[in-house]
């Protein structure tokens, strides 16, 4: 006599209960899951974090976070993909890797240990720390003027038709700058060259600061 009145209240149940599952699956969220060792030297260290993050309707999986930790890094706090008192520098996807490990391995060739105290990472740009990734200053090749490059079809959003800054898509695909004979001096010299068929005439710049890369110098070779 009762299932006509339970009946209709378990399945509230039940919709509620799915309602709940379906909710928490929407819910953003991200764990680590493993690290593994790029540098270990006295004055810093440098690692690679896996973490799985699920971000709805945008992106889930694998992603990795490359993080450095010194005297100098001893304040940063903590977030959900960083450990306090370490600073991140690189980042990317991770779909379908197994370990950290094999991502570090990949990754390792980007950073390059200078001395005991200087980083240099090489990704879009080149970024150097003399201080053990207190600071890092770099050079990215949207830095020079507009007159240097040969610009690349653009979507009708970006300038000079619509607002975005879509500088970036002149260094992207075939574009994409490729940076050699890298030289770092503990004076605060950097120098590198850089190849891109983005750049109008000869394809390659030589770049190079004085400064600590404070400011920087591009010219033809």
């Amino acid at each position: 006599m009762t299932l006509p009145i339970a009946w209709p209240i378990a399945r509230q149940i039940f919709a509620v209960l799915l309602a709940s599952t379906l909710l928490g699956a929407c819910n953003p969220s991200t764990h680590k899951l493993d690290e593994a060792p790029i540098h270990d030297g006295p004055l810093f260290r440098v690692k690679l974090v896996r973490y799985y993050e699920n971000l709805p309707f945008h992106y889930t999986g694998e992603v990795f976070r490359v993080q450095c930790a010194s005297a100098a890094t001893a304040n940063s706090p903590a977030h959900k993909m960083q450990e306090a008192g370490w600073v991140t520098i690189g980042n990317g996807g991770a779909i379908g890797t197994k370990s950290a490990a094999e991502v570090a391995a990949r990754e390792r060739a980007h950073y390059r240990v200078i001395d005991e105290r200087t980083l240099v990472w090489v990704g879009n740009g080149v970024n150097v720390s003399f201080d053990a990734c207190g600071q890092f200053r770099g050079w990215v090749p949207t830095d020079v003027p507009e007159s240097m490059i040969e610009p690349a079809a653009k979507p009708d959003y970006c300038r000079p038709k619509g607002t975005a800054d879509c500088r970036w898509h002149d260094f992207m695909g075939a574009r994409a700058p490729r940076y050699e004979d890298i030289r770092v001096e503990p004076g605060g010299r950097i120098a590198f060259t850089v190849h891109s068929t983005a750049f109008r005439g000869a394809p390659l710049r030589r770049v190079h600061s004085e400064d600590f890369g404070r400011t920087w110098v591009v010219k033809e070779p």
